[in-house]
């Protein structure tokens, strides 16, 4: 097992240095909890699986947050009233699975799932994950005539005609859907369901390194991405924020709409996650981790 050192800091100084460009918010890292086998999450809405990972540094909460579209919300980062939405996210991953996991906690004064598309996730409150294993900028990701290298998971619930999930830029892939081997979703809440609530999402996701833009040889020439430690990809966490009905909804019809990115508007993976190691703070979970170079990487990240 690697450990983190001095040395891996210092690396990882010099590669946010000539990586200019690439990920926002720039010269900031976010980071992954590295789940043991025996403690990776079920995917199933009930989060206390994630009770044991600390919140430091893995937890990103409204200060981190940006509203990254303009259009929507001019304040600035960690400007969220949190009598209006609250929110919490935490992303971990475990090597035996190959597997990324995302954990989305929000409080909402007002949650509202009312679209009469079924399809047009973007017109109520939805939860949007961002993926791009191989950290290419913005402007590198699904260009035109090149493999897809950024995925969007879209999700809303409740289900509206059955529909809650959606992905992008493909549209209508049949494997790619939640409970196959690419992905995993669960939810649940307290409160009243259309009105103040808490929201509780669990991803387990397959990270895609590419796939054709044909949708029929889309899983023929899938690429996954192997998961290692110390890696760097790239990856965002939205969440928007609804609390009146529309039905030609635009950017003005949002109450606010919250990024881990603070690249403006929507939508790509561009924050710099690490693949931590096993964090000492999960317990005995058979690392050999020390103490020391852990306090060293976590003081590299923007609490």
């Amino acid at each position: 097992m690697k450990r983190w050192t001095g040395f891996f800091v210092f690396v990882l100084a010099l590669h946010l240095a000539t990586a200019v460009g690439a990920h926002s918010p720039e010269g900031e890292l976010y980071f992954a909890v590295q789940f043991p086998d025996n403690a990776v999450p079920t995917i199933d809405g009930d989060i206390s699986d994630w009770d044991i990972v600390p919140a430091s540094p893995y937890g990103i909460t409204n200060n981190r947050l940006f509203a990254s579209d303009a259009n929507i919300n001019t304040a600035g980062r960690g400007e969220i009233d949190p009598g209006d939405m609250n929110i919490r996210n935490v992303i971990g991953w475990n090597e035996s699975a190959n597997k990324l996991y995302f954990m989305t906690q929000v409080f909402d004064n007002i949650h509202n799932t009312d679209r009469e598309n079924p399809s047009q996730f973007w017109s109520d409150d939805a939860v949007e994950i961002e993926i791009n294993p191989d950290h290419t900028a913005a402007d590198e990701h699904n260009l035109e005539g090149q493999p897809v290298n950024n995925v969007s998971y879209k999700w809303a619930v409740p289900p509206v005609d059955g529909q809650y999930q959606f992905y992008r830029p493909l549209s209508s892939l049949t494997w790619l859907v939640d409970g196959s081997e690419f992905i995993d979703f669960g939810w649940s809440f307290e409160g009243e369901q259309f009105g103040e609530s808490t929201y509780y999402y669990e991803f387990a996701l397959t990270p895609i390194l590419s796939m054709p833009t044909d949708e029929a040889t889309s899983l023929d020439g899938l690429e996954i991405f192997d998961l290692e430690e110390n890696e760097i990809i790239h990856v965002t966490v939205n969440v928007g924020d609804f609390d009146e009905p529309c039905t030609e909804c635009g950017c003005a019809s949002y109450q606010g709409f919250w990024s881990m990115s603070a690249e403006p508007g929507c939508c790509n993976a561009n924050a710099d996650l690490v693949l931590a190691e096993m964090d000492p703070g999960l317990g005995d979970v058979g690392t050999a981790v020390q103490n020391s170079s852990w306090g060293q990487i976590k003081a590299a990240s923007l609490q």
